[in-house]
């Protein structure tokens, strides 16, 4: 049975520099002689006004890793992280990061989290917590206790337990979860879609179709089941609605729909699929950040024959103007 690799991810902070500074071992070498890894990345960054030279502390840190043999492999990272007191800034950084990482069921990722300021510590855990590390491969937490308060362990973090600091930080962490998304605005007047002020160039039928479900999630309503070989006169009946009102000078456009409607064909769930698949590929072409792609994207859910589809972008993010 072949072994998982273990890897190390943390920030390297102030009380990293140890004998560069004259002081004992910090955080990070703490955690390597409490536990055994094969890989470790250590992420920098090189604000302006940095009392510290991180950049030589990972030096300083990858030659003592392996001087000492903790791990068989550093790989060192820097960061564009200006503001390192910004939840925001960093958190999107962080996770631009991770996304590049290989993750599978033969790795297995910790996050050292006693490194670095308070927000990249809130940043590790909402990164955790929220899935966006991997749903599938989950990212362990851990914090090191300083030795010289007794023998140190790398304690498992988790948001629910025995940490009350971090516990006060969950309604924190939901919220600044909810402003990393920015918003989306469907205009009536000028028939358009803008995503944080990008304009998601969709046809007038795309922009119908995105519009019932933008309805349904400022609605509250969530998603909506399509089963069998036709979408249903309901959806229909809207979408012709919104297609008169948004272009009502394209009416030889909507001829095939409105026949379809007459005749009770229904519309084809071959052709609906692959008008929500457009729209999908239209957002991610202009948008490049997966975690705004997954919140605007119409996703489907379900079985074969019977599908959910909805939008899942936080509550009041999206804002239509009639």
């Amino acid at each position: 049975m072949t072994k998982n690799k273990k890897v190390l991810i943390s920030f390297a902070g102030n009380n990293d520099a140890g004998a560069l500074a004259g002081k004992p071992d910090g955080a990070v070498l703490t955690a390597l002689k409490n536990e055994k890894f094969d890989e470790v990345i250590l992420l920098y960054n090189s604000p302006f006004d940095a009392r510290v030279d991180y950049s030589e502390v990972v030096r300083y840190l990858k030659s003592e890793i392996i001087r000492k043999k903790l791990a068989r492999k550093v790989v060192i990272a820097n960061l564009p992280i200006e503001n390192v007191t910004d939840h925001n800034h960093i958190y999107a950084i962080l996770r631009d990061f991770t996304d590049t990482l290989i993750k599978n069921q033969q790795l297995e990722y910790t996050a050292a989290i006693s490194s670095g300021t308070p927000a990249m510590q809130v940043c590790w855990i909402l990164l955790a917590e929220s899935g966006d590390f991997s749903e599938e491969f989950p990212l362990r937490l851990i914090q090191v206790t300083d030795p010289k308060f007794g023998p140190s362990q790398n304690i498992p973090v988790k948001i629910d337990t025995t940490l009350p600091r971090i516990i006060r930080l969950k309604e924190e962490i939901a919220e600044l979860k909810k402003e990393l998304i920015p918003p989306a605005v469907i205009s009536f007047e000028k028939p358009v879609l803008t995503i944080g002020g990008v304009i998601i160039p969709l046809s007038p039928v795309e922009l119908a179709y995105y519009i019932y479900f933008a309805e349904r999630n400022t609605q509250g309503k969530g998603e909506e089941k399509f089963s069998g070989f036709t979408a249903g006169n309901n959806f229909l009946k809207r979408i012709l609605e919104l297609h008169t009102k948004l272009f009502p000078s394209l009416d030889t456009n909507r001829l095939d729909l409105e026949k379809m409607l007459r005749k009770g064909t229904g519309l084809a769930m071959t052709t609906f699929r692959g008008n929500i698949s457009k729209i999908n590929s239209k957002i991610r072409t202009m948008i490049d950040n997966e975690e705004v792609c997954r919140s605007y994207e119409i996703t489907a859910s379900g079985t074969r024959g019977a599908k959910f589809y909805g939008i899942h972008a936080p509550e009041g993010k999206i804002r239509i103007i009639p």
